[in-house]
């Protein structure tokens, strides 16, 4: 999936709260603390999503393990699952938007940018930058 903002608002955890982030854009305790309650409300409907995806794996692998399968009723399984899986990224998208609208568009760049650094400093350093001793996003 294309990453449509400067971040991923599930990767990298709560990236306002890092201290060169939170300097680099300036971002004021009300700010932090509007993201902090658009990202606990989507993180909860992420959670619930996530939840009924498994349920509905746990009940397709059971449907599947049986020597006879209904196909209707696995065909309605398979429609339950990409309804489940849009409403997934439909709900990070959102998040992504709602978390965008709290930047103004100068903290909003200066977040690009500090995306741009750390995914070149990320293809520099392999696989493992982001782990010990490699490349961060402070």
């Amino acid at each position: 999936m294309p990453n449509l903002f400067a971040f991923d608002p599930l990767v990298g955890g709560k990236w306002w709260h890092r201290p060169g982030v939170k300097d680099t854009l300036q971002l004021t305790p009300d700010q932090i603390d509007k993201i902090n309650k658009i990202w606990m409300e989507h993180k909860k409907r992420l959670i619930d999503i996530k939840s009924d995806i498994e349920k509905a794996y746990l009940d397709l692998e059971n449907m599947m393990s049986k020597p006879t399968t209904d196909r209707q009723e696995a065909y309605k399984l398979a429609e339950r699952l990409g309804q489940l899986h849009s409403r997934q990224i439909e709900n990070r998208i959102k998040m992504g938007i709602d978390i965008r609208q709290e930047l103004s568009i100068e903290q909003f760049e200066k977040l690009k940018g500090l995306r741009r650094e750390f995914t070149r400093r990320l293809r520099e350093k392999g696989p493992r930058a982001g782990k010990k001793g490699g490349a961060k996003l402070n």
